[in-house]
């Protein structure tokens, strides 16, 4: 069965008066449930079927994750999308997992904040809660929901998604920093403020962001971003992701070895071999200038810190700044770089 086309100009999800009210039946409702043009997802609220366009996982995921947001909306009146729902709504970068929760803030009533299957409700009766519409769903601004993150989620992630944030331009520090001194005595602010502490929109890469503080959580010092390397003559070799004392530190996105498919029109393993090349090349001109490196991926820093954090150790302790023979840049100022206390490994 077809379903009738004045209830398709609802949407993906409607309720049963919205329905009623564009003329169609009762009967034909129900008809359309019973015939699979419908599903009820919760007592008066129905969900046209949909099927997920294919595209890269991220992709399917953000889709699936805002189709949920809409059905848990049309089961929550007075409710917006919020915290992480509203991050992937905004399009801020996340880690998004299949199974994580819709998340919602109550701003018409004020009901307790809990959970239910599948859903996280949020109460937020002490402020003004200012939203906006973003592709037909009600949400928090952009400020309120990183504010949102950053009092719910691990430093590392909610790190990754200011710096992300800032660096591209859709918030400011300031703006954040406001919204949470509104929120006097929220579960998390103290979490937030910390995290605040570690933002750097010098970054480049969601990934460098999470792996720098979650290095520092596990004892590594922050590492200075972003830093230019020039040879004995001043000419620029490369910029690394972060500067520890004598030691390179390099995070490896799977992403940056398919740069050169569209660029050079290369197929993806041509494309990953040659920028290999590069990067060993580059890693090897790096070490003839007396600096030490480590690099690791988005798996290890993930699933095994600690072995990171052991190799960062070692460099450490067997590197020696005073055999560097080039300069270093971070924007006007060059210097040479100074090494950090012995530090003994388990």
């Amino acid at each position: 069965m077809h379903l009738p086309p004045e209830l398709r100009s609802l949407g993906t999800v409607f309720n049963r008066t919205s329905a009623l009210s564009t003329g169609v039946s009762a009967y034909a409702v129900d008809r359309s449930v019973a015939m699979g043009a419908l599903d009820r997802v919760g007592r008066g609220v129905y969900r046209v079927p949909a099927t997920l366009v294919d595209g890269k996982p991220w992709e399917v995921l953000r889709a699936e994750h805002l189709l949920r947001c809409r059905e848990a909306q049309g089961l929550h009146p007075g409710h917006v999308i919020s915290h992480q729902s509203a991050a992937v709504l905004h399009g801020l970068q996340l880690r998004l997992h299949p199974a994580m929760n819709v998340h919602l803030t109550s701003v018409e009533r004020a009901a307790c904040s809990r959970r239910k299957p599948g859903i996280e409700l949020h109460h937020a009766d002490s402020v003004t809660n200012d939203t906006v519409v973003l592709d037909g769903l009600r949400t928090t601004t952009l400020a309120r929901t990183v504010a949102d993150v950053l009092r719910t989620s691990r430093p590392p992630n909610s790190v990754a998604l200011l710096d992300a944030a800032v660096r591209e331009g859709k918030v400011s520090t300031n703006d954040v920093r406001a919204v949470l001194d509104t929120q006097v005595r929220w579960r998390g602010r103290p979490r937030a403020r910390s995290a605040l502490e570690f933002h750097d929109p010098r970054r480049e890469s969601w990934l460098e962001s999470f792996s720098f503080v979650a290095l520092h959580k596990l004892g590594i010092p922050l590492a200075e971003p972003q830093v230019e390397v020039l040879d004995e003559g001043f000419h620029f070799v490369a910029r690394i992701d972060g500067l520890l004392a004598g030691v390179f530190l390099e995070a490896d996105g799977a992403s940056k070895y398919y740069l050169l498919t569209e660029e050079l029109g290369l197929t993806p393993e041509e494309s990953v071999a040659r920028v290999l090349a590069l990067q060993e090349e580059r890693h090897e001109r790096l070490v003839a200038l007396g600096l030490v490196g480590v690099r690791w991926t988005t798996s290890e820093i993930q699933q095994q810190p600690e072995r990171v954090v052991q190799r960062i150790w070692n460099a450490v302790n067997t590197s020696d700044p005073r055999e560097f023979r080039g300069w270093l840049r971070i924007g006007g100022r060059i210097f040479r770089p100074r090494p950090l206390p012995h530090r003994e490994t388990g």
